[in-house]
């Protein structure tokens, strides 16, 4: 009998407890990460239909289109993408979607950053310095053996408060009812409760992201010719994939050997920018290569690909420096089914070697500038920021530099032409750069570029 009452008591105290959290999650969490609550509901509702599975990061649910690629192959298609997604995610959500399908292929896409570790700040693991990234997907996840190990294993003991009691982020709206009003009417909106799917406006009205079900966001905005600036985000030194999403990584790889679900590695196509920008890209390349190679699986990178073949690099098919809008996602997803469709030697023809290597073949051009962080420059650089200009020619290129500030200074010339691709701004001016560029030996072929600063 006493064991029956203390038994009963325990299960009373697991139950209350359970609706405390429950209520508190309710107060508190604030529904913002829409991404995944959509994209969870759609998966579970799709369960035992999905053939074909793509994994990654914003790169993939901006890029390819799944109801494109249905018409195009024939079979269900389905992006089990999330914001941010880090390898160790994509290793525990292929679990999940195998748990639930019978898979038929595996595509996943390797987009770098999300890979290695921060070489500005704390040379952290991305599982440790994206954390919430990976308990954005538990969240929404059902409950099951699975999604338990995932929360196990996704940080340290210390960050079990946040993964298991999502109320628990939000400490610091503890005592602020508004935002408690606010995230229980959002709640409560007849689009939250019935999962109608997410539409972004702009300023003046106009519709630029839509959240689709089946992982898929259609964007129609555009990015600016001016817009091209950008803070440097890596240098990747050689070999330079985190430890973890290395791990990961092969984990993916022999799960889907193991059950024998063919498995294919991809890169999305980036601005440019980003690219040259990040410095040294060819050694992030060679050491995932090096591991498709050791388990003799795919990989195509569709940055080498040669823009006679996949006309992509111009600012009006993509959303921003690094994904493509919906006009861009159309014709890379078109391009991408005939790679995958197709055989490994056939397609050789399509791919540079090398990211130089198609730099060196392209047309001789400007893409935009980027610059260091203020923590990232060297000492001696308080008032004045580094600033590189962006182009496809380490030599041979010549450029002519003039700024035209907001206010304050009138234009200046920064540089007559020269070689010389980096050039000092004061910290606070803000402008209009304008770079007129030439390749030496052809003068009188002169472009021009103007970007915001």
């Amino acid at each position: 009998m006493k064991w029956i009452k203390r038994t009963s008591s325990i299960l009373v105290g697991v139950l209350v407890f359970a609706v405390i959290v429950r209520v508190l999650n309710y107060m508190y969490v604030g529904g913002t990460d829409e991404e995944e609550r959509i994209l969870w509901h759609s998966f579970y509702e799709d369960t035992g239909k999905i053939d074909n599975l793509y994994l990654g990061s914003s790169h993939v649910y901006l890029d390819l289109d799944p109801y494109q690629l249905d018409q195009l192959n024939g079979q269900y298609n389905f992006n089990l993408s999330t914001p941010g997604q880090l390898m160790n995610g994509s290793y525990y959500l292929l679990k999940e979607a195998d748990r639930c399908n019978r898979l038929s292929h595996v595509y996943v896409e390797l987009y770098y950053f999300y890979n290695v570790k921060d070489n500005f700040g704390e040379d952290r693991e991305p599982i440790d310095a994206f954390v919430s990234c990976n308990w954005e997907n538990t969240d929404y996840m059902r409950l099951s053996f699975n999604k338990l190990q995932y929360m196990i294993t996704m940080a340290d003991m210390e960050k079990y408060p946040d993964i298991v009691f999502g109320f628990s982020r939000y400490r610091e709206h503890l005592d602020d009812w508004d935002y408690v009003k606010g995230t229980m009417g959002r709640k409560r909106s007849s689009k939250y409760l019935n999962y109608q799917y997410r539409i972004d406006w702009d300023d003046d009205g106009n519709m630029y992201d839509e959240y689709l079900p089946r992982g898929r966001v259609y964007s129609s905005k555009k990015y600016l010719g001016k817009q091209r600036f950008l803070i440097q985000d890596k240098i990747l030194k050689k070999n330079p994939m985190a430890e973890t999403s290395e791990a990961y990584l092969r984990k993916v790889i022999t799960y889907c050997q193991k059950r024998e679900i063919p498995i294919t590695l991809f890169i999305s196509p980036i601005y440019e920018l980003q690219l040259i920008s990040t410095e040294h890209y060819d050694n992030y390349l060679n050491q995932v290569r090096e591991i498709a190679e050791e388990y003799d699986v795919d990989i195509y990178d569709f940055n080498l690909v040669g823009e006679e073949y996949l006309p992509i690099q111009e600012p009006e098919y993509f959303r921003d420096v690094g994904h493509l809008n919906s006009t861009g996602a159309d014709l890379y997803t078109e391009f991408f089914y005939k790679i995958m469709s197709g055989g490994a030697v056939e397609n050789q023809k399509y791919f540079y070697d090398t990211y130089e290597q198609k730099l060196a073949h392209a047309k001789p051009e400007v893409y935009g500038i980027y610059f260091r962080d203020e923590e990232q420059e060297e000492e001696g650089a308080a008032t004045d920021r580094n600033m590189f200009i962006a182009s496809n020619r380490n030599e041979g290129m010549e450029y002519r530099i003039v700024m035209t500030p907001e206010e304050g200074n009138a234009q200046y010339l920064v540089q007559d032409f020269s070689e010389n691709r980096m050039f000092k701004v004061d910290r606070g001016e803000h402008g209009t750069c304008s770079i007129v560029y030439r390749m030496k030996d052809t003068p009188a072929a002169e472009q021009t570029i103007e970007i915001t600063y």
